[in-house]
């Protein structure tokens, strides 16, 4: 594989220096307010900072238990004395301090035009804005390695996700890499690295933009290198489910096995997400992905990426992970290069 050793050495460097942002942003302190309380159904009550509600889970912060997640769907009364967002399934944005209802599983907002009351069960975000800043960071990491002995065929793969959250805005940063080996073939590498940054707009709609880099062995792609730009509307959203479309248009470069120039082209995309969670033990986490990138200066060319991901806890942050992935190129830069690649692997993840 004639892949240049100055690039070698930067992918293999960028997870690191990611790992070591990542670890010193945890570092940070947070400073707890302590004002906010939330009451469950039977009466029992906790006081502390109100951190975000997020995928039907409710970030609270108390000085005896550090940042906790409870479950949405089992807070009968709230309030927060600080200044949020608050979206419902519809896209409806609030913004104001929460006060405790008087009925069981309603949400009241003061906002500048007067109270505002909702069901519960229809609110499926709250932010804190009053600081301006960012109010998560969640990272993924995973781990696997599958033998088999029938076909003597050995994988490792490794995987790293992170989302950076503010009120209006996700930075992310998806890592994953793929290394198969056999005695009766050569060995072979997917890598992919994927840098993106979404604003959220009202009535759920976003627009995004992402620099991606993608290395495909059994593809005979030696780096594809895009950057793209488009926006989109999540369709739905629950506090158990998320519909996403968005599309765009992608400026890509790739260096093939067999090709000596890099060859640069022009590309659109539709990406269509679903994602499906449920936080009841065990905690499950469900989440597929179409792309479809057909080019717009090569006649007929068509690429597509699908991913699955299935996540089942196992003990407290520790998941068992299923993923299986499928990239097709109907008409690949190499010749002799397959057109399609596809694989399943497992692994153990952490989530912090």
């Amino acid at each position: 594989m004639n892949r240049p050793d100055a690039y070698n050495q930067a992918f293999l460097t960028i997870p690191r220096q990611l790992m070591l942002c990542v670890c010193l942003l945890i570092a940070v302190p947070a400073v707890a307010d302590d004002t906010d309380v939330v009451v469950f159904e039977n009466g029992d009550r906790l006081t502390g900072e109100m951190k975000s509600l997020d995928r039907g889970q409710l970030s609270f912060d108390t000085d005896p238990t550090g940042t906790i997640k409870i479950e949405w769907n089992k807070v009968a009364y709230i309030r927060v004395d600080q200044d949020i967002q608050v979206q419902t399934q519809s896209g409806m944005l609030y913004f104001g301090q929460v006060r405790m209802a008087k009925e069981k599983f309603k949400v009241v907002i003061d906002t500048a035009d007067g109270p505002a009351e909702l069901d519960s069960d229809r609110v499926v975000a709250m932010d804190q804005i009053d600081m301006g800043g960012f109010r998560a960071l969640d990272v993924n990491v995973s781990l696997g390695y599958n033998y088999s002995k029938a076909s003597d065929i050995t994988q490792l793969n490794v995987g790293m996700d992170t989302r950076y959250r503010s009120v209006k805005r996700v930075f992310s940063v998806d890592f994953s890499s793929l290394v198969s080996d056999s005695d009766n073939n050569e060995s072979s590498q997917r890598d992919s690295l994927e840098f993106n940054y979404t604003r959220l707009w009202p009535e759920r709609w976003l627009t995004d933009g992402g620099l991606s880099f993608d290395v495909n062995d059994e593809l005979g792609l030696n780096l594809r290198t895009s950057l793209s730009a488009g926006g989109g509307r999540i369709l739905g959203q629950t506090n158990n489910s998320r519909f996403l479309l968005k599309g765009g248009l992608k400026a890509t470069r790739e260096n093939s096995v067999d090709q000596p120039e890099d060859v640069d082209s022009l590309e659109s995309y539709g990406t269509m997400v679903w994602e499906w969670y449920r936080y009841d033990t065990p905690e499950l986490d469900w989440s597929t992905s179409l792309e479809v990138i057909p080019s717009l200066t090569e006649s007929k060319r068509v690429r597509t990426e699908f991913d699955a991901t299935l996540k089942w806890e196992i003990i407290s942050d520790f998941f068992w992970q299923l993923d299986y992935y499928y990239s097709s190129d109907n008409q690949p830069q190499s010749e002799g290069a397959s057109s399609s690649d596809f694989g399943i692997t497992t692994s153990v993840a952490y989530k912090f």
